[in-house]
């Protein structure tokens, strides 16, 4: 009982932070509304018009504007109340599922209303999150930045398992205006906790002088001077350049490689949101561990390995088995790459440093088409052991470069300089230029 207590206590450690747990408390339960809104949202696109490419024109226009937005919107972070840019952000997101919902309730639904939503959403989420995970770091503090980063992961694992869940259920017995309503709910508990934090995290992040566009190119600058971080990003973007291939190609496994038909597919999706969820309480667990670098640089590695053996597995057995690691390395991967992140990254630039890893996220439709060609050509599994392989070849080359990621110890904090460029403390306490 002992060290159960023990693991509990470390693994939930930074919700004793009060501003902090009112920020995940509001946080987990809009989680669930938006995955709730997402199914709710697919479902009534493809009911209403029957057209699968309506459906990535819904999915499109949700994720537009974030190519546009999110790299001004991480300059805002860091100028701007971070506190009120996630309240009104959820405000506006709220009227947007109300909308929706009286629209369905009246029968006046049009497809073209899906569309104006979903990029209205996803706005509304390119202004949000560069603040909201700036915040995340700014109210838990450097010694539960890592724990505080992990608990999000968890909370954003969870909400994928139980929106969607609870997303068939509202549709069976209420319909789909009751989806809406619930994220338009979700949304207001939200806005309430994050009210509920207190003065100091009312403050803008810093006195960011001259013009968005200046603001936006020093981030850039500050970047690309920090090998580290430009280390972090790129450890970032390679999963999603190279690792998200086997999720798209998993129809192809599903069918004609393991021949385990649609049910199958729905039980190799699941054994990779089961990983998350485990990765995202062992990130949780360790993220007291000094050794960050190694960790981020082990997991990443080992998500590359897990994908490999997925595409080279000929057995379903062995296939949910490797499923459930490329979740865990996942998980744990990202959540040690955001502490690290905000860990090395001085708070007036931490929105902006935000936004580009975000950023990252809009690699993934790059290599699709790509990947898909050569599946046709090579088959899909030899194209996603490549892909996993690329992965595993592209971290041991940065892990080479970059000694700052591969030694970080805890200590290894950015602080304000003079000049406003970075600097490590090393744990020895000297102050490196």
């Amino acid at each position: 009982m002992g060290l159960i207590q023990t693991w509990a206590v470390r693994t939930f450690a930074s919700l004793a932070v009060r501003d902090f747990r009112y920020l995940w408390v509001g946080s987990f339960a809009t989680q669930i509304g938006m995955w709730t809104q997402h199914v709710a949202q697919g479902w009534l696109a493809y009911d209403l018009t029957g057209s699968a490419t309506f459906l990535g024109a819904v999915a499109l226009a949700r994720a537009g504007p974030s190519l546009v937005l999110t790299l001004p919107s991480g300059v805002l972070a860091d100028r701007w109340n971070r506190r009120q840019i996630v309240i009104v952000s959820q405000g506006l997101s709220m009227l947007n599922a109300l909308a929706l919902a009286l629209l369905v309730i009246g029968d006046l639904v049009e497809p073209w209303h899906l569309v104006a939503s979903g990029f209205v959403l996803g706005t509304t989420h390119s202004f949000n999150m560069p603040a909201r995970q700036s915040l995340v770091a700014q109210l838990a503090g450097p010694q539960f930045t890592a724990n505080a980063v992990a608990l999000n992961a968890i909370s954003f694992n969870t909400a994928r398992v139980l929106g969607p869940a609870l997303a068939g259920v509202l549709i069976g017995v209420w319909g789909l205006a009751a989806c809406f309503l619930v994220q338009a709910g979700s949304l207001l508990w939200g806005m309430i906790w994050t009210l509920a934090i207190s003065d100091a995290a009312k403050v803008p992040a810093g006195r960011q002088r001259g013009s968005i566009w200046r603001n936006l190119l020093d981030g850039l600058r500050f970047m690309k001077e920090s090998r580290a971080i430009s280390g972090l990003i790129t450890i970032a973007a390679v999963p999603i350049l190279f690792g998200m291939i086997y999720m798209q190609l998993m129809p192809v496994f599903a069918r004609d490689v393991l021949e385990v038909g649609p049910s199958g597919l729905g039980l190799l999706m699941s054994a990779v949101g089961a990983g998350s969820m485990a990765g995202a309480f062992i990130a949780a667990a360790v993220s007291y561990h000094p050794r960050k670098g190694i960790i981020l640089l082990g997991a990443t590695a080992g998500l590359g390995g897990s994908i490999a053996l997925f595409a080279s597995s000929q057995w379903l057995v062995v296939a949910l088995i490797a499923l459930t690691l490329v979740g865990v390395t996942q998980a744990i991967s990202m959540a040690m790459n955001q502490t690290l992140l905000n860990l090395l990254t001085t708070n007036e630039y931490r929105g902006r440093m935000n936004s580009i890893y975000m950023m990252t996220w809009n690699f993934e439709p790059l290599v699709f088409l790509p990947a898909g060609l050569l599946a046709d050509q090579a088959g899909a599994p030899f194209t996603t052991i490549l892909a996993g392989c690329l992965v595993i070849a592209s971290v041991l080359v940065i892990g080479a470069r970059e000694h700052e990621i591969r030694e970080f110890q805890d200590g290894d904090l950015a602080v304000p300089h003079r000049d406003e460029k970075r600097v490590l403390v090393p744990s020895g306490g000297n102050s490196a230029p």
